[in-house]
């Protein structure tokens, strides 16, 4: 009577509570970080702890294969913060009461390493350099202060450091159920068996793509660290450290990591730069196509552009969250695209 289209009602309700549920995520992104890091954390351990629950008894409550396994974890960590932690911390305080000095080096740096074939766009490399180093000292030098001051003192501050495992240990205990419920939501039994095949491939990609990518950097931080040390590259288990974290960010932080590195050792004074990076190509050949491929097997068929152009909008999205999670969404958005596909064409 009022000439309001029932359907059109409908759909323009659909979509505002699909728009108040985008902005209430948004809102509690923070949140729901804390508990996608969680998950993923949680992806990683459980093939270990299914391994731990197989080897022990029966009869015994299926709750203690986790708990050994996390506090097997919590003891490796604790070890590794100890042996570690205290050298990166002590390379992180020296740097960074070396480094506003190293960044008046500009000059020097671009006479000692800069290519004859550049010097006519010196100065332009010069400016754009300093505009780099001046981001890079907002950037870094809070950064290091804080980790010189000690790592574990800063855990106090960082309460997600505690309750990610926490949240991952609960998770890891309500996989099974968790399972079960997303199937469950779907009455049609067509439906059904849609969800339960997503399901399964999403819980073979995030765990497949959480230990490829935690394997990866286990491998770049123990042999930059290696390397650098043999070598004499200055705050050699920091940078290694750095380029190590910087693997979880895809293609763009293995890039930066060696801008980092390279800038570092530069400004410190190491002569050897140059075969520095030619360590870096050499070691992205192997990971790129021996490492990485060995470890990914199958199951993250993307291609690079579409990687690459994930990263870049997950940067401006969600800053250096967004780029970690970018691959991760990626994959999963693509197993529910296929598996959907699939399901019609039958």
């Amino acid at each position: 009577m009022l000439g309001i289209d029932s359907r059109a009602a409908r759909i323009t309700w659909t979509v505002f509570l699909v728009l108040v549920l985008i902005e209430l995520a948004w809102l509690a992104r923070t949140t729901l970080f804390v508990f996608t890091i969680a998950l993923l954390l949680a992806y990683l351990l459980h093939p270990l702890v299914d391994f731990v629950r197989k080897s022990l008894s029966p009869r015994l409550p299926p709750a203690l294969a986790p708990i050994l396994v996390y506090l097997g974890g919590l003891a490796v960590v604790i070890t590794a913060v100890l042996v570690i932690g205290t050298r990166i911390a002590a390379e992180a305080s020296l740097l960074a009461s070396r480094l506003p000095a190293f960044l008046q080096q500009r000059d020097t740096m671009l006479e000692r390493h800069l290519p004859s074939i550049l010097a006519p766009y010196r100065e332009q490399i010069a400016a754009a350099l300093s505009g780099q180093l001046e981001t890079g000292k907002e950037m870094l030098l809070p950064a290091l202060t804080a980790i010189g001051k000690g790592l574990i003192d800063q855990l106090s501050s960082l309460l997600f450091v505690i309750l990610i495992p926490i949240l991952a240990f609960l998770i890891e205990l309500a996989l099974t159920d968790i399972r079960v419920a997303v199937v469950a939501v779907f009455t049609r039994d067509d439906h059904q068996q849609l969800a339960h095949h997503i399901v399964t491939d999403v819980d073979k990609l995030l765990g497949l793509y959480m230990r490829a990518v935690f394997l990866l950097a286990l491998a770049t931080f123990t042999s930059h660290m290696l390397i650098f040390g043999t070598i004499g590259v200055p705050y050699a288990v920091l940078l290694a450290g750095v380029c190590g974290l910087l693997e979880f960010v895809p293609v763009v932080g293995p890039l930066s990591g060696m801008v980092i590195v390279s800038l570092v050792a530069a400004f410190s004074g190491y002569d050897h730069t140059g075969g520095l990076i030619v360590f870096f190509l050499l070691y992205r050949l192997f990971q790129d196509y021996v490492l990485q491929p060995w470890l990914y097997s199958s199951g993250i068929e993307m291609h690079p552009l579409l990687v690459l152009f994930g990263v870049l909008a997950g940067e401006q999205v969600g800053g250096v969250t967004g780029m970690f999670l970018s691959v991760p969404l990626m994959a999963v958005f693509r197993v529910v695209y296929r598996r959907s596909l699939a399901a019609k064409e039958l």
